[in-house]
């Protein structure tokens, strides 16, 4: 069990004032059979924050509108996880699982995903072992490498090129996983040592979810943060809004997570 002071910072930059901008954030982690959040405080320029729900997936997500002119937006949320409560996550509700058994226009699979899938044996295995042989298999065959894929790459175009991120890696793994049978969902958080957010994945056996971080090849535990979970990272989006004008625009992340052990923490 770990206590794990976080810090979540994204800015978006305008190249020309904008106005009528309408957004939802997902950028609030909360809690689950693995983790306990405490002392959040969020922080969101221009401060407009209407509403707070929470979607199909079980995230938080905030709703703002405002329609003054604005150069740059952006949000900054802190706080508190007490992480490694549990190694898996219980189902909640049973009924939604089935979402999480089908392909999505991401993670739908392509002759080379097909391929590799083929090439794997798992007769016989549980899900867990299934989603372990699939991790291992992926980590001996794609590469980590920023700036060759971006936000709306595919599984499979991902993995004919080779390399990409963590998007990615989850990506692939959930149209392997899918192929076997086996409901999955893709998960964005944090983890320590992280500059930036992070993705992993979770897959159903024997009525709970377990983590998996095809990225690093490992069981998560105790030094990630959940933040919000979904049939890939369209449903995990940090930032979704519409504004009117006429602009390009760049965004800057910076993601802190440091272990305390300061007890007033």
């Amino acid at each position: 069990m770990k206590r794990l002071k976080f810090g979540y910072h994204m800015k978006l930059t305008f190249s020309d004032a904008v106005r009528d901008h309408r957004f939802s954030l997902k950028c609030i982690p909360h809690f689950t059979d693995m983790q306990r959040i405490k002392d959040v405080s969020i922080s969101v320029y221009p401060d407009h924050i209407t509403s707070e729900d929470t979607d199909s997936h079980g995230n938080i997500t905030l709703f703002g509108y405002t329609n003054e002119y604005h150069n740059f937006f952006g949000f900054e949320v802190n706080g508190l996880a007490v992480t490694g409560l549990s190694d898996s996550e219980k189902a909640g509700e049973l009924h939604k699982v089935g979402m999480y058994r089908y392909q999505t226009g991401i993670t739908r699979p392509g002759e080379g995903i097909i391929n590799f899938y083929r090439d794997i044996d798992m007769t016989g295995f549980s899900n867990e072992s299934k989603a372990q042989i699939i991790m291992e298999k992926l980590s001996a065959s794609f590469k980590y490498e920023q700036g060759v894929t971006g936000m709306s790459t595919t599984a499979e175009q991902a993995f004919e090129g080779g390399a990409g991120v963590c998007q990615d890696y989850a990506h692939i793994m959930l149209a392997l996983c899918r192929m076997e049978k086996i409901p999955c969902r893709y998960v964005a958080g944090m983890m320590m040592g992280e500059g930036s957010s992070h993705a992993w994945v979770e897959i159903w056996d024997k009525n709970r979810w377990l983590p998996f971080d095809p990225t690093n090849n490992k069981i998560v535990g105790d030094e990630y943060i959940k933040i919000s979970c979904g049939r890939d990272a369209g449903d995990c989006l940090v930032n979704q809004g519409i504004f009117i004008g006429n602009v390009t625009q760049t965004q800057e992340i910076n993601v802190i997570v440091e272990e305390v052990f300061n007890e007033s923490y």
